[in-house]
């Protein structure tokens, strides 16, 4: 009897510690934008455990990390990463990255833009980040917490000196792997995101602090947010910085509805008012062909009219209407007469 209560505990501990130890995959993740389209040249898309859907850069080295490969900003809205690869402008904004086992770094997809998604540790000398994982969430008035007490080790932080935090191509001057632990164990931890204006702000170690710690000048910029690809290469100078920011398009719509009679197998008449549903109206349908059709179809605008209009004047003839005349029916009269 003692064996077998003693071989109960030991399968249930055993199946208590399986769950705890899966428990770091399966998170809870509130998903939304997915920007499938967007990221799927640049690599592919997984499944993991649990059903969570992840994506993975394509050609990137077996030591790539995210925040590796861009330079550091100050804005506005606090620290911003501006990435140097091409999908740099959805993964560093949205999502978490999550590093698993198997497929190495992975992003976890997001609906909501921050500056930056970074954790942060400093000291006198040095500055790092690392990527935050997908067990921190973000609500306002609170900013982030954790969902379950995980943060990445020492080897997935990138630290660096002040004088370097903003410099182009940053990671020439990491700190190298055997120096790795001795800074993470000296540094300390720092987490400040904010939310104003609408949207978060990762302020991070302080500006003024890494001002006086550099000795040089930061200067802080604005973010310009666009709603298209295309503009977020370009450059206004540098006052500016270009972040693209997801929008759903506002179309103009109106709702119709619908009544559908149905007849039962007792042949009772059922009228039924189906749910309503949008369509273009007819002004914004027209707006939308004008603004996509091409120039070949466009017609120039007729301007103010110099010349007067013609006048046409219609002209009776009256060998017409000596004929109509000729052709009459005779009168009552006119028959007595002939008679």
């Amino acid at each position: 009897m003692k064996k077998l209560v003693m071989t109960i505990f030991l399968v249930l501990f055993v199946f208590s510690f399986i769950n705890n130890t899966g428990a770091k995959v399966k998170y809870r993740f509130s998903g939304g934008v997915y920007f499938y389209s967007e990221l799927q040249p640049y690599g592919n898309w997984y499944q993991l455990r649990g059903g969570i859907t992840v994506w993975r850069p394509a050609n990137v080295s077996y030591d790539w990390q995210p925040y590796r490969y861009g330079r550091w900003y100050s804005t506005d809205d606090g620290w911003y990463w501006d990435s140097d690869e091409d999908f740099g402008f959805i993964t560093y904004h949205y999502g978490r990255w999550y590093y698993d086992d198997y497929y190495s770094w992975v992003w976890v997809p997001g609906n909501r833009w921050a500056p930056a998604w970074v954790d942060w540790r400093y000291d006198d000398d040095y500055i790092g980040w690392a990527p935050l994982p997908p067990y921190a969430e973000f609500s306002v008035g609170i900013g982030i917490r954790f969902s379950n007490n995980f943060h990445y080790g020492y080897r997935h932080w990138n630290f660096v000196k002040y004088r370097n935090l903003c410099s182009s191509n940053v990671y020439n001057y990491f700190a190298g792997p055997k120096n790795k632990y001795r800074i993470y164990s000296k540094t300390k931890y720092k987490i400040n995101y904010g939310y104003s204006r609408g949207r978060v702000v990762n302020r991070g170690v302080d500006i003024k602090y890494v001002r006086k710690r550099s000795g040089g000048r930061i200067v802080t910029r604005e973010i310009k947010r666009v709603n298209s690809i295309r503009d977020v290469r370009k450059r206004d100078g540098k006052k500016y910085v270009r972040s693209y920011v997801y929008s759903r398009p506002r179309i103009k719509t109106r709702t119709y509805r619908k009544k559908r009679t149905f007849i039962n197998k007792n042949n009772n008449i059922r009228r039924i008012e189906t749910n309503t549903h949008t369509r273009m109206n007819r002004t914004e349908r027209a707006r939308v062909f004008r603004k996509n059709r091409t120039n070949a179809n466009k017609q120039s605008k007729i301007g103010n009219r110099t010349t007067r209009r013609p006048v046409y004047r219609t002209r009776t003839r009256k060998s017409t209407r000596r004929a109509i005349i000729k052709h009459r029916t005779p009168s009552k009269k006119r028959i007595n007469r002939i008679r």
